[in-house]
């Protein structure tokens, strides 16, 4: 692998704590690392939520759903449900533990946004962009194929999509031909804009994906994309980073965005949970019986499953 498997789920825990902060900007910035600049910043709960789910994951070594798991601010929600952006950053350590192996991905993720109040349609949207970090993940993420990509998983492994979850795949089309078309930014916000009137429940997967694909190398042009796109910026920002993240690992993103998460204005906290959680979360995904005892500098030594290598040491 080009990047450690560590280095990715960093990059992608990073990613989405930088991209929920920027979305929670009044005026955001590309000079984010700027304190000064920051004039309003999320509290990161999302991002919250998401490493004390992995830090669950990652202590009980398999995913086991919990009904309550939103903080009540978070539940406050005034559609009544979730929306498929909010539960896919919500289930991202399932997404990237389980990344590879798509068939055990599906089920936990169709299972977990069921008992977290989604319906199939959502759950279809949520696994679209399960199947986007895996490959991004595995490294079999090619930009200019990735919408093709998906369309083909749906209607291979979710053939009952096609009638569900029209929406999103009418969704996924207007991606499709956006990117083929080389569209500007404007072009793509009015796009997405009358698809959020339509579907809001799942255009923020889309978007984010948009957004991704346009700079798939750069992150930080990505991220002050998807905030410009207007559409739940916060959320849509986290999908973004998320996504990037762990396409270019940590060591793809820029160091004055990493050092944005130490400025005074997020949880001062988040970056060592995050360095913490990535090396647990790879422990207990490779084996170990206790991974808390690998420490967040140490890397756990593992090799992709089901693949024979020779025992002689070439020099």
């Amino acid at each position: 692998m080009k990047y450690s498997l560590v280095n990715r789920f960093r990059g992608c825990f990073l990613g989405l704590a930088m991209g929920e902060g920027l979305g929670g900007q009044v005026n955001p910035s590309p000079h984010w690392c700027n304190p000064g600049k920051a004039t309003v910043c999320s509290q990161l709960q999302w991002t919250a939520v998401t490493i004390l789910q992995g830090e669950r994951l990652a202590q009980a070594g398999q995913w086991i759903v919990e009904e309550n798991f939103l903080p009540e601010s978070l539940r406050e929600n005034p559609t009544g449900c979730l929306s498929a952006g909010e539960l896919a950053i919500a289930t991202l350590p399932i997404t990237l533990f389980y990344h590879d192996n798509l068939t055990q991905q599906r089920h936990h993720l169709a299972a977990t946004v069921t008992a977290w109040g989604g319906d199939l349609s959502t759950s279809d949207a949520v696994i679209v962009f399960g199947y986007a970090i895996a490959q991004a993940i595995k490294e079999q993420l090619n930009p200019a194929y990735l919408i093709a990509q998906i369309l083909t998983y749906l209607h291979v492994s979710l053939p009952e999509s096609a009638v569900r979850s029209a929406d999103l795949i009418s969704t996924l089309e207007t991606l499709k031909s956006l990117v083929a078309q080389g569209s500007e930014l404007q072009s793509a916000i009015a796009a997405f804009q009358l698809e959020a009137e339509t579907q809001s429940m799942t255009v923020e997967i889309a978007i984010a994906l948009y957004c991704f694909l346009q700079t798939p190398d750069t992150i930080a042009l990505a991220l002050i994309r998807a905030v410009r796109m207007r559409v739940k910026p916060e959320i849509v920002g986290a999908l973004v980073g998320a996504l990037a993240g762990a396409y270019n690992s940590s060591t793809g993103i820029p160091a004055e965005w990493q050092c944005a998460l130490q400025a005074p204005f997020t949880t001062p906290e988040t970056p060592q949970r995050i360095h913490s959680l990535s090396t647990h979360l790879v422990s207990a995904w490779s084996g170990i019986y206790d991974p808390f005892i690998v420490q967040e500098t140490e890397i756990p030594i593992v090799t992709v499953p089901w693949i024979v290598r020779s025992q002689r040491i070439v020099s």
